[in-house]
């Protein structure tokens, strides 16, 4: 009997999922264990069909349906076992994996592939939990929007600092201590009164948090014990208050979007930020837990492009 378990290198996947049949008794196992249920009407009054594929039937709605209804490989024609490849390169690789590159290596199309990442990425949501930990660090960052490069002629007006003219805003909160968690997410703005709600909202009230010196963070001393290193006099620890956590955090963020996907519009940005949380937050079992919020995942192609 199939077991589930995580697969430490691509070598050991493709050594297991050696054909679909053991890739669909694999998902319906994580899905539904030894007691297959409708999608539709959640009865567990369901019988197996025969056929080719494997499909169930509800004799509670009637309907018929397979394990991939209401999962992101809904309506998929590509075979499970190349989506388990690009869940494993996507979640297991360290900076991840361009379409480009994923088209290649499964001989499918880069729209296809595009496609099929970004519903990878719907799995990696972030936690809305607070953190509990009592000591957290606390900055912001920009992304793209480079102006050095313009022709004097071309250059935005004001978009010196923390401006997000040209820019994306992010906000992250980080944990200190063992298992530490981290928290990141695309603000339209840099201000107080976009970010002090966010920290109040994921902070438990009376938390230690480490901040640099930006003056909208003076507002957190009303719920927290604050405390904050002045960057701009080049000090950057003083005792214990320094934020290297979430600096080292956004090196690696910005690693992951610059040298892998190389342009971001904001619109898909978070998504992009979920994904290197989610690798952050989690160091084993990544496929695994990926394929659990498969389950409940689902995303249409009209979704993604409408920003555009």
């Amino acid at each position: 009997m199939i077991k589930n378990h995580d697969f430490n290198s691509l070598y050991e996947l493709l050594d297991f999922f050696t054909c679909e049949s053991i890739c669909e008794e694999y998902l319906t196992l994580t899905r539904w264990g030894d007691s297959p249920e409708c999608p539709y009407c959640q009865n567990n009054r369901v019988n197996t069909l025969k056929g080719r594929t494997k499909r169930y039937k509800c004799y509670g709605c009637r309907k018929q349906f397979s394990v991939k209804v209401g999962t992101i490989f809904h309506n998929s024609k590509l075979p499970l076992r190349k989506w388990f490849i690009a869940i494993h390169a996507s979640c297991c690789t360290p900076k991840g994996i361009s379409s480009h590159q994923l088209a290649r290596d499964l001989d499918i199309s880069q729209e296809a592939a595009w496609f099929m990442l970004h519903r990878i990425r719907e799995t990696f949501v972030q936690s809305e939990h607070k953190f509990r930990k009592r000591r957290v660090e606390i900055d912001e960052t920009l992304f793209g929007g480079l102006e050095k490069n313009k022709h004097k002629d071309k250059k935005t007006p004001n978009n010196q600092g923390r401006s997000t003219k040209t820019k994306a805003g992010i906000l992250g909160i980080i944990e200190r201590g063992e298992n530490k968690q981290v928290y990141a997410i695309h603000v339209p703005r840099l201000d107080g009164n976009t970010i002090i709600p966010i920290i109040e909202s994921k902070v438990a009230k009376g938390s230690v948090v480490y901040t640099d010196e930006y003056r909208p963070y003076r507002r957190l001393r009303a719920n927290f014990i604050h405390r904050f290193v002045n960057h701009s006099q080049k000090r950057y620890v003083i005792g214990d208050a320094h934020t290297n956590g979430i600096e080292n955090f956004w090196s690696l963020l910005k690693k992951n979007l610059t040298g892998t996907y190389h342009s971001i519009s904001k619109y898909h940005l978070q998504r992009y930020i979920n994904e290197v949380t989610f690798k952050y937050n989690n160091k084993t079992d990544r496929f695994s837990t990926v394929l659990k919020k498969a389950m409940d995942v689902r995303i249409e192609y009209k979704q993604l492009i409408k920003g555009k």
